[in-house]
C-alpha cells in the first residue's frame, strides 16, 4: 500500500513538474530569448495562438458540446424546425411553391429581414426549405469535400476545424496586404458553424468590421459543438446530412430572396426533384455553397457577375469534385462532359407551362419574382386556397402538422381556379353596386373596396366532385371560414372542435328533415302537412302569413322552405331519429338543447343547428352520392388535398388527431329506398312550379332545374337565410346542393355570404336568392365547363327496361291541385297515407 502511495505521489509530481518545465523552456526559448530580438513578440503570439487553437478544438469544443445540450437542445431543434417549408403541388405534380413563413410556423414567425428582440428572446428572420427525404449522396460528398473534409476526424472531432482555425492569422496577413488595409482573415467555417450562421441569420456582410467579424466567429465557435453533438448523437450522421441538404443557402434571385436547401433549389433552378438529380447536377448544387447561383438577369454588371459565378461553380468547383471523388474514368468523363454543357450559361428559373400561363395571365406584374421565389409563386397562384390548405392540415394534425407533412398535392387545377376567382370577384363587385343601400356601412361585397373602414363578410363558394375532391375554391379573408368558425378552433392544439361550432346553418337544416322523411318511407311528394299559419288561398304557392290550419303538400313545403308544416312533420319522425341524423352529419345542437330546450326536429327545421360550411357541403356530398347510386362506397369530407408527401415522422399516417373525421358510407345515413322521394323534395326549390310559374326559393335559377336542361340528369339544392332578433337583419345566406351532368360528372357545392355572428348582421332585408344565387349561377356555369373535360361515364345510371304503359295508369295523371278543406287537412295530416 505504501509503495502504491509513493508511485501516485511521484506521478502527481510529474504532472506538476512537466508543465512548469515546458512553460520555462518556452519562456527562455521565445519571449525572453534576446537573440530573437523583436521577432520574439511575434513568435510568442503565434505560439499562444496555436495553444488557443488546440484548446479550442480539443478541450473547449467537447466540453461545450456535451454541456450545451442541456440548455440549447430544445431551442436548436425548434429554431431549425421553423425553417422547414411545406411544398404545394397541383394535381399533375407540378411544383406550385411553398407556404410563406407566416403560414408555415408553429408558434412565432419573423418574415422581415432583420432579427426582432422580445426581451431575452430573439426571433431571427425565417427562410423556408423543403425537407429532403433522402439526401443525394453525391451532393453530400462534394459538399463535405469543399467545406469540411475533416469533419468527424482527428482534426475536427467536434465541429471546429483545427487547420481552419490555424490559418486565420495567415489569411489575415494576406487579406490585409490584398486590401491594403487591416482586415481579419477568413477560414475555419465548418458545416456546423455554417448551420449556426444560417439558422441564426448571421452571415458575413461586406461592411462587417474586424471586431464584428471576430464576434460573429466566436458565436459560431460557441454554437457549432452543440449543433454537431445534436446532429451526430449515437454516432449516426443522418441528421447532419439532412441539415446540410436542408439549410444551406444555394441560390438567390436578383436583388436577394435566397433559396435554401437542395429540394427547393433543384425545383426552381433545375426543374426536378432532388431525388432525380444527376451526379453532375448534385455537384453543381454542392459547389454553390458560399457562391450561390444568381437567378434572373439584371444590369450588365450583374449579368457579368452572374455568368462568371455560374462558370466558376460548374467548371471549377463542380469539376474538382468530379475529378477528386469519381474514380471510374468513364463515369468521370461523362460527368465532366455534362458539366461543360451546363456551364454554357446560368439557367433561368423553371416553371411548368400551365403554371407559367397562369402567372402571365393573372399576375404579369409579379411573374418574374414568382418564377424565382417559391413563396411568391404560391401566394400569387393560390391567393385564398393556401389558407384553406393550411387549415385542412391543421384540422388533421393540429398545430404540429409540419412534423408530419413535407408537401401536399391539391385537388384542383390552379389556372382554372384563378379564372373562377376572377369571375367571383367580378360578380361580387356587381352585387356590391346593386345592394349597396341595404348593406351595413361597415361592410362591402367588393374585394377591391376592403379598407380599414370597410370589411367583407365571409364569402365561401366551394364545389367538389363525386369523390369529395374540391375542384373550385373561393374564399375571402385569411381565416378559411369554410373549415369552421374561429372560436371552434382550439387555441392550444389548433384542432377544430365541431361541437363548439356556433354558425347556424339556417334552412339548409331542412335537408335533414327531408332525409328523415324519405328514410321513413311513408310519404310522397303530395303528402299534406299541417300548416297552422297557412293563407286562405294560394296553398299551392309559397304564400305565407295566414292564420288558418290547412294542409300544404310536402313538395310545396320544401320548395318554399316553410317552417310550420315541417316542424309538425319532423316532430312526428321522433326525436331520437332526428338526433341521429344531426349527429351523423356532424352538426352541433344549440346550447338550449342541453337544458331540455329546443328538440332536434325543431332545431333542424329552423336551422338552429350549427355547422361549418364544410359540414354543410358534406351533407350535400352525401346526398349526391346516395342519389347517383354511389351510396355504398365510403366518402371522405370535401378535401383540397389529394395526397400528402409525408416526412419520416408522418409515414404510415402517423400523427392524425383522434377526432379527425373518418370517411362515411352514405347509405348508413340515407337509405337506398329513400332516393326517389328525397330527389323530388330537394329538387323542388329549383324545379317546383304551379300554373307554369316557378315558386321555389331558387326560382331565379329555375333554368338550372335538370328537367329543363339537356345536359343535366340531376340537380337538387336548398337555401337558407339566417337572421338576428330583427327578422330583417341578415347574418348568413346559404345555398347548398349537388348536380350530375349527362356525361356522369357530378358535383356538390356550398355557397355562403355572411358573418356567422348574430350580433354582426352585414345587411338589411337581403336573402339567399339575392346574394348567394348569383354566385351559384356563376359556379354552375363553371362546373358545366369542367364537366365537359371530366366526363364520368361510369357514374351514368343504367336505364331500366321500360314496361308497356298501362291504359289505366295513363288516365291517373292529375296536374290540377284543389286545396282541401280544413277537415280534410286535419284528417290527412294525422293519417298521411
Amino acid at each position: 500500500m505504501l509503495q502504491l502511495l509513493r508511485r501516485l505521489t511521484a506521478l502527481l509530481d510529474l504532472f506538476l513538474i512537466v508543465p512548469r518545465r515546458a512553460l520555462r523552456f518556452f519562456a527562455n526559448a521565445i519571449p525572453f530569448n534576446p537573440r530573437l530580438g523583436p521577432l520574439r513578440h511575434l513568435a510568442t503570439a503565434g505560439c499562444l495562438y496555436v495553444v488557443f487553437a488546440v484548446l479550442l478544438v480539443y478541450v473547449v469544443a467537447p466540453i461545450r458540446g456535451y454541456t450545451g445540450q442541456y440548455t440549447l437542445r430544445e431551442k436548436i431543434g425548434y429554431d431549425a424546425e421553423r425553417w422547414l417549408a411545406t411544398a404545394i403541388y397541383d394535381p399533375k405534380g407540378n411544383f406550385v411553391g411553398t407556404f410563406d413563413p407566416r403560414l408555415d410556423s408553429l408558434r412565432d414567425v419573423n418574415y422581415t429581414d432583420e432579427a426582432i428582440e422580445f426581451g431575452d428572446y430573439v426571433a431571427n428572420p425565417d427562410h423556408k426549405s423543403i425537407p429532403v427525404r433522402e439526401v443525394p449522396e453525391q451532393y453530400w460528398r462534394c459538399l463535405s469535400y469543399h467545406e469540411d473534409r475533416y469533419l468527424g476526424g482527428p482534426l475536427n472531432p467536434f465541429g471546429i476545424d483545427l487547420i481552419g482555425v490555424l490559418k486565420i492569422p495567415l489569411s489575415t496577413v494576406t487579406r490585409s496586404i490584398e486590401l491594403k488595409r487591416p482586415s481579419l482573415g477568413v477560414g475555419g467555417s465548418t458545416l456546423p458553424m455554417q448551420f449556426a450562421r444560417v439558422i441564426y441569420k448571421t452571415p458575413p456582410h461586406a461592411d462587417e468590421g474586424p471586431f464584428g467579424k471576430l464576434g460573429r466567429k466566436m458565436r459560431e465557435w460557441w454554437l457549432a459543438p452543440v449543433i454537431y453533438r445534436e446532429l451526430t448523437r449515437g454516432g449516426d450522421d443522418t441528421l447532419l446530412k439532412q441539415w446540410a441538404a436542408n439549410h444551406i443557402w444555394l441560390a438567390q434571385r436578383t436583388g436577394g430572396q435566397p433559396l435554401h436547401g437542395v429540394e427547393v433549389t433543384s425545383r426552381i433552378v433545375l426543374g426536378k426533384e432532388a431525388k432525380d438529380l444527376s451526379t453532375a447536377e448534385q455537384f453543381v448544387l454542392a459547389s454553390a455553397v458560399n457562391k450561390p447561383i444568381i437567378l434572373l438577369e439584371g444590369s450588365d454588371r450583374l449579368n457579368e457577375v452572374r455568368l462568371d459565378r455560374w462558370r466558376y461553380i460548374t467548371e471549377v468547383r463542380a469539376r474538382t469534385c468530379a475529378e477528386k471523388l469519381i474514380t471510374d474514368e468513364a463515369e468521370q468523363k461523362a460527368i465532366v462532359f455534362e458539366l461543360l454543357q451546363l456551364g454554357s450559361g446560368p439557367p433561368d428559373p423553371k416553371v411548368r407551362p400551365k403554371l407559367q400561363q397562369a402567372l402571365e395571365r393573372f399576375a404579369p406584374d409579379q411573374e418574374k419574382r414568382a418564377q424565382a421565389n417559391p413563396v411568391v409563386r404560391a401566394n400569387v397562384l393560390m391567393p385564398s386556397a393556401r389558407f384553406g390548405l393550411r387549415e385542412e392540415m391543421k384540422q388533421r394534425y393540429g398545430f404540429g402538422w409540419r412534423d408530419y407533412v413535407r408537401g401536399v398535392t391539391t385537388t384542383f387545377d390552379v389556372g382554372a381556379n384563378l379564372a373562377f376567382r376572377e369571375t367571383m370577384e367580378t360578380r361580387l363587385a356587381s352585387l356590391d353596386a346593386k345592394w349597396q343601400r341595404k348593406l351595413d356601412p361597415a361592410y362591402t361585397l367588393d374585394p377591391k373596396k376592403v379598407s380599414s373602414d370597410k370589411t367583407m363578410p365571409n364569402v365561401v363558394v366551394v364545389a367538389s366532385d363525386s369523390a369529395g375532391n374540391i375542384v373550385r375554391y373561393y374564399e375571402t379573408g385569411e381565416t378559411a371560414p369554410y373549415f369552421g368558425s374561429w372560436p371552434a378552433r382550439n387555441t392550444q392544439s389548433g384542432i377544430y372542435d365541431p361541437t363548439a361550432e356556433g354558425r347556424m346553418i339556417a334552412s339548409t337544416g331542412k335537408m335533414l328533415v327531408a332525409i328523415g322523411i324519405a328514410n321513413e318511407g311513408k310519404d310522397t311528394a303530395d303528402s299534406l302537412y299541417l300548416d297552422t299559419r297557412a293563407p286562405s288561398a294560394g296553398l299551392e304557392t309559397c304564400a305565407k302569413g295566414g292564420s288558418g290550419s290547412f294542409g300544404r303538400k310536402s313538395i310545396v313545403a320544401f320548395a318554399c322552405s316553410l317552417n310550420e308544416p315541417l316542424v309538425d312533420r319532423a316532430a312526428r319522425l321522433g326525436q331520437p331519429r332526428m338526433q341521429r341524423l344531426v349527429d351523423g352529419f356532424g352538426f352541433a345542437m344549440p346550447p338550449s338543447a342541453a337544458l331540455g330546450g329546443t328538440p332536434a326536429s325543431t332545431a333542424a327545421v329552423l336551422g338552429q343547428i350549427a355547422g361549418a360550411p364544410r359540414t354543410v357541403h358534406n351533407m350535400s356530398s352525401i346526398v349526391l352520392a346516395s342519389l347517383i347510386g354511389q351510396g355504398g362506397k365510403p366518402l371522405k369530407l370535401p378535401s383540397m388535398i389529394r395526397s400528402y408527401d409525408y416526412t419520416f415522422k408522418g409515414d404510415s399516417h402517423a400523427g392524425v388527431t383522434p377526432n379527425a373525421r373518418a370517411t362515411v358510407v352514405p347509405n348508413k345515413l340515407v337509405r337506398k329506398n329513400a332516393a326517389p322521394l328525397l330527389k323530388s323534395l330537394l329538387q323542388a326549390p329549383l324545379c317546383y312550379e304551379t300554373g307554369g310559374t316557378p315558386h321555389g326559393t331558387l326560382k331565379t335559377l329555375s333554368h338550372w332545374c335538370a328537367a329543363r336542361r339537356d345536359d343535366l340528369l340531376l340537380h337538387f339544392a336548398k337555401t337558407g337565410t339566417q337572421v338576428g332578433t330583427d327578422p330583417n337583419a341578415t347574418i348568413d345566406t346559404w345555398i347548398t346542393g349537388g348536380l350530375q351532368f349527362k356525361n356522369g360528372a357530378a358535383y356538390s357545392y356550398v355557397v355562403l355570404v355572411g358573418t356567422g355572428t348574430p350580433g354582426s348582421p352585414f345587411a338589411q332585408g337581403l336573402h339567399a336568392g339575392q346574394l348567394a344565387a348569383p354566385l351559384l349561377d356563376d359556379l354552375l356555369i363553371n362546373l358545366a365547363q369542367d364537366a365537359k373535360a371530366n366526363a364520368r361515364p361510369d357514374l351514368v345510371p343504367r336505364r331500366p327496361a321500360r314496361p308497356a304503359a298501362s291504359p289505366v295508369a295513363s288516365l291517373r295523371r292529375d296536374d290540377a291541385y284543389r286545396p282541401p278543406t280544413s277537415g280534410e287537412n286535419l284528417f290527412r295530416n294525422l293519417n298521411p297515407n
